[in-house]
């Protein structure tokens, strides 16, 4: 496993985040909020690892190549408790809460504590909160079950999407700063699974996306056949 590798990965990862902007936003008026939220965050990743990969061939400012990371963790930190604390749980109190805490939190740590190095300590933050969020989604399916099927609901594929990819790297983000700085360890194998990790992410979210456009194409078709009025018969 070489650096190649892992940009290779990337690149397929940040194609997929582009096709998943443009399969949300398709239709922008029509599609659900969370949809669009979706479609933010995964923009928001696709540039974050395009200016990455600008910073890291400069020769002058491949020092800065951890700030995109930590712009694309707030943001998607943002849409996804809206998703979740807002839209899904109702709990608008809530969802101003921990984002001030872990907005707070993210911001002390890039500029005094981890810096300019990945911000692990952020990412591990982020992930318990989405975990817990996953977790008790799933709960709530459970509990006040549908009346379609589960695997119907596109939510149902973006939470599995989101559960796989936090829950999959969690530890590789908790040790992530130990295996750097003490055992001086490049993380190409590491970082090259949490890249799988991602890309499997991308195509969950994409069945999702599927499953939407069949609950538009049938709202839609419901719709038109409400405005059809019977001819009058002479």
């Amino acid at each position: 496993m070489t650096l190649d590798h892992v940009f290779y990965l990337a690149a397929i990862q940040t194609v997929l985040s582009a096709l998943i902007t443009i399969l949300s936003w398709i239709g922008f008026k029509s599609r659900s909020l969370t949809v669009r939220l979706v479609g933010l965050m995964f923009l928001v990743g696709c540039l974050a690892n395009v200016f990455t990969y600008v910073l890291i061939r400069s020769a002058t400012l491949r020092s800065y190549q951890n700030a995109t990371g930590e712009v694309y963790l707030i943001i998607s930190m943002i849409c996804l408790l809206y998703i979740y604390f807002v839209i899904l749980f109702g709990k608008k109190e809530w969802f101003i809460l921990i984002t001030g805490i872990l907005l707070v939190f993210s911001l002390i740590n890039f500029f005094f504590i981890q810096k300019l190095a990945f911000n692990s300590y952020t990412v591990v933050f982020q992930s318990v909160v989405v975990i817990s969020c996953c977790l008790f989604y799933f709960h709530m399916l459970l509990r006040d079950l549908p009346s379609i099927y589960v695997h119907q609901l596109p939510m149902f594929w973006f939470n599995s999407a989101f559960l796989i990819y936090f829950a999959g790297n969690f530890f590789l983000f908790c040790f992530q700063s130990y295996l750097v700085n003490v055992l001086k360890n490049s993380l190409i194998v590491y970082w090259s699974f949490h890249n799988i990790l991602s890309i499997i992410e991308h195509f969950v979210v994409m069945v999702g996306l599927i499953y939407d456009f069949r609950v538009i194409r049938t709202t839609s078709g419901e719709h038109r056949k409400l405005k059809v009025t019977p001819k009058r018969i002479m």
